[in-house]
């Protein structure tokens, strides 16, 4: 026990560390009690917080001759929210004789299903090393629960028997082309499982789809990935890395942001350095895979009340290039998943390195946070420079399976009106940053709130 009179009741090994909490109050023990304590790097209380911390009451119950009055759990933002027990006791003992009447009438064999959990969960090698020996269908990338139920139904349970469909068969619920698509996957994956061999293959093409996404490539394009941190409050976008080739050389450009109002700044010079890029080479466009990206920047536009006009210019002109879409729309490929990092084998080596995903590099950084350790910075930036040239690549490496019958992507030509419309913008967000500039003449304490106040009066005038 501690001095503050909190004792460690266990470790789960993920860095997760569970207290309890001597309080006042009559117990077997004396004239106090324990309340139990969790922390979880969560923004906020979840429900599976309370189980947890519901089965703990328990066992303090029998262990102490009481009950705990509260439950508590510390999250990630360094806040401590209480849990009054008298608000989930009969939530907690309902769940809790649906648990033993399920552990009561368990099924003779079960299989386990992928979830969100995976990651974390103490059971996954043994979960994954039952689904290869079965051959199971989750492991055909981009399948859904639904349609394994559906092809299950129709006795088609294994990859090996999905792979080997005959092209007429037909499978209810499930619509002829994506049961093609299904079949074309597992053929393709069950093939490396047999040789070792990578393969691609291109798909039939739809209009506007797959390669005709790709514009021509420009001296000028860009090569675009984002790091961030889920686990500080709000979220912080922490670094905005480019790759562009000059000379013949990939040339890499990091914007760093460590502070919410560091963050504003890193955004903004992405922002300009991206506008500057396209001033300079109109054709250029900026690439990125999946979704990230493009939603970020327009959450932090939203958000900071500025580069409101570039944001708008790149999605109207329809610079930004998704080549996830590229990808999914256009091939298959031999892998378990559709991840850059799945397609890296195609077009580069391995990594090397102590960061190889997303993941790893939200920790890093939250250890950067704690250590301040230039080091640990250097690894992130290594990890995003090898993301952008990743995606370059892999832009190339599209181009050279591209089907030479295909149009190019050619974006949105630029009229008259809108040309009016953007210098209206651009007037707009300058009176925005006046405005704002005038009101934050004030204390530290005021500034937040007369900033929004800025953005308001902005938009009004």
């Amino acid at each position: 026990m501690t001095a503050t009179g909190r004792i460690a009741i266990k470790n789960v090994g993920r860095a997760h560390a569970d207290f309890l909490l001597r309080v006042p109050g009559e117990s077997s023990l004396g004239s106090y009690h324990y309340e139990p304590l969790d922390t979880k790097l969560a923004h906020g209380a979840k429900p599976k917080h309370v189980i947890q911390l519901g089965i703990y009451s328990d066992l303090l119950t029998e262990t102490q001759g009481r009950a705990p009055n509260s439950l508590h759990v510390r999250l990630g933002t360094d806040e401590t929210v209480l849990l009054p027990m008298r608000d989930f006791h009969y939530y907690l003992a309902g769940a809790k004789r649906r648990f033993e009447s399920f552990v009561d009438n368990l099924p003779s064999k079960t299989v386990g299903q992928p979830c969100k959990a995976c990651e974390l969960c103490r059971w996954r090698d043994r979960c994954e090393g039952e689904w290869e020996e079965a051959d199971h269908l989750n492991l055909v990338a981009r399948i859904t629960g639904g349609q394994i139920e559906k092809l299950n139904a129709a006795g088609i349970t294994t990859v090996a028997e999905l792979g080997a469909l005959a092209a007429a068969t037909r499978v209810r619920g499930i619509q002829p082309a994506t049961l093609e698509r299904l079949r074309g996957q597992a053929r393709l994956q069950n093939l490396k499982r047999q040789d070792g061999e990578v393969r691609w293959e291109i798909l039939t093409p739809d209009a506007g789809k797959g390669f005709e996404r790709l514009p021509q490539p420009d001296l000028g394009d860009l090569f675009f990935d984002m790091e961030g941190d889920p686990l500080i409050n709000g979220g912080l976008e922490y670094l905005f890395g480019f790759t562009y080739e000059e000379n013949g050389h990939a040339v890499f450009k990091p914007f760093w942001g460590h502070t919410r109002s560091e963050e504003k700044s890193a955004f903004e010079a992405a922002m300009d350095f991206i506008a500057a890029r396209l001033k300079a080479f109109p054709e250029a466009h900026i690439y990125h895979y999946a979704a990230y990206e493009e939603t970020a920047i327009k959450r932090l536009a939203m958000a900071h009340g500025t580069r409101e006009v570039e944001v708008d210019n790149l999605l109207r002109g329809k610079k930004l290039v998704d080549l996830y879409k590229v990808v999914r729309e256009g091939i298959q490929i031999s892998e378990p998943g559709y991840s850059i990092k799945n397609l890296e084998v195609f077009y580069m080596p391995p990594r090397e390195g102590e960061v190889s995903n997303a993941a790893e590099s939200v920790v890093m950084y939250e250890h950067w946070r704690k250590l301040q350790d230039p080091e640990l910075l250097a690894k992130i930036e290594d990890y995003n420079r090898v993301d952008c040239i990743s995606t370059l690549k892999l832009r190339d490496w599209l181009l050279i399976l591209r089907p030479t019958h295909l149009s190019w992507f050619a974006g949105n030509a630029p009229d008259v009106e809108e040309a009016e419309r953007t210098v209206d913008r651009h007037a707009a967000e300058q009176r925005m940053v006046a405005t704002i500039a005038e009101l934050m003449k004030c204390s530290e304490a005021e500034q937040s709130f007369r900033e929004l106040v800025g953005q308001l009066l902005a938009r009004v005038s």
